[in-house]
Parts: structure tokens; sequence; C-alpha cells
């Protein structure tokens, strides 16, 4: 199972990807995101309309523009992540991606959608590419490491580190390093031969 960031950072990467597969984590977590993003900026445009309407009376709607509200803006955003994701969703469940279209009938195929996405992903290889396998049901995957995670995270603490200025002591430290590591490796199999 996908976790929720990794989730998230795969619908932003594959935003105009309209072909593959994502598996319901894939799918739901951002989905969950989209969607509540969305509802908190219904419930703040509601409220803005509100207190408008209270304070100015209903001849102020009339001056109001689409720019004036932020939950039609944050859904021209949305659109394009959930139509991608949302395709991609049906191809792991083993449908087309046109069966998207079914969402123009109201109530019905909305429904009908929502059950298609509950489905869980088609073990078939197919138009669509093979479906994402765990890598703990994997036998073939390499074993992750307990220090996986550290290891890669050293590589991004060098990078804040590269504009640094070098100290003398650290210099110092360095060549102390260099040199113990040269002896060691170096000079003794050397000395062996």
């Amino acid at each position: 199972m996908t976790g929720p960031f990794t989730a998230i950072t795969q619908a932003f990467v594959h935003i105009f990807n309209f072909s593959g597969r994502s598996t319901r984590s894939e799918f739901w977590w951002p989905y969950l995101l989209f969607t509540t993003i969305y509802l908190v900026a219904t419930v703040f445009d509601a409220l803005t309309f509100i207190s408008l309407v209270q304070q100015h009376g209903q001849n102020a709607i009339l001056e109001l523009g689409a720019a004036s509200f932020a939950s039609p803006l944050i859904a021209l955003v949305i659109f394009v992540p959930i139509l991608s994701l949302s395709i991609r969703r049906l191809h792991d469940a083993g449908f087309s991606g046109f069966w998207l279209l079914i969402s123009f009938i109201p109530i019905v195929g909305w429904l009908a959608l929502f059950v298609m996405y509950l489905l869980p992903s088609s073990g078939k290889s197919g138009l669509h590419g093979s479906p994402k396998q765990p890598a703990l049901n994997n036998p073939s995957a390499p074993p992750v490491t307990i220090d996986a995670h550290k290891r890669a995270m050293q590589g991004y603490a060098l990078l804040f580190e590269k504009d640094k200025e070098v100290t003398p002591e650290m210099q110092a430290a360095r060549k102390a390093e260099i040199s113990e590591y040269y002896r060691s490796k170096v000079l003794k199999p050397a000395a062996a031969v």
C-alpha cells in the first residue's frame, strides 16, 4: 500500500500522465486531499457570500466577478490531476479511461464510477501496463535495509552543506581522515604482498 505522502507526490509527478495505472491508495489519498481543499474553499466562499449579503444587501452580489471566489479557481487547478488520476485508476481496475464519460449521467453514473474506483487492481497485464506488485510479495525484489532511508537522506544533507565555508579545522579533519584511510586500505595491503 502506498502511503499518503508518496501517493500525493506521485499525483503531482504524473499530473499529465493519462496512461498507466494508479492503485487504490495512489488514487484515494490525493482525491481526499483535493476534496478537502475544495470543501474548505467552498465553506470559505459561502461564509464570505453570506457576510457580504448581510452587510451590503443583495445588490452586492451583482458586483462580484468569477475571481471573487476561491472554489472555482481551485476547481480549475485540481481538474487535470483528478482527471488523470481517475483515468489511471480505471485502467488499474481493468476498465478503459472512456468509462469516465459515464459521470455525465447524474447519480447513477457517479455511483457506477465510485464502485469502479473501489474495485481492486486487475491482476492482468495489458494495454495499460502490468499491475504494481508490493515489494513484500515480490521475491525477486532486493531486500530493503533498515538504513536505506538514512543513506538516502545523507545525500540531501550534502546538498545543504555544499555552500558552507571550509574552516581550517574541517580541512585538518578531512586530511586526517584521508591519511588514515590511505594507511589502512592502501599501505597495509601493499605491505602484505
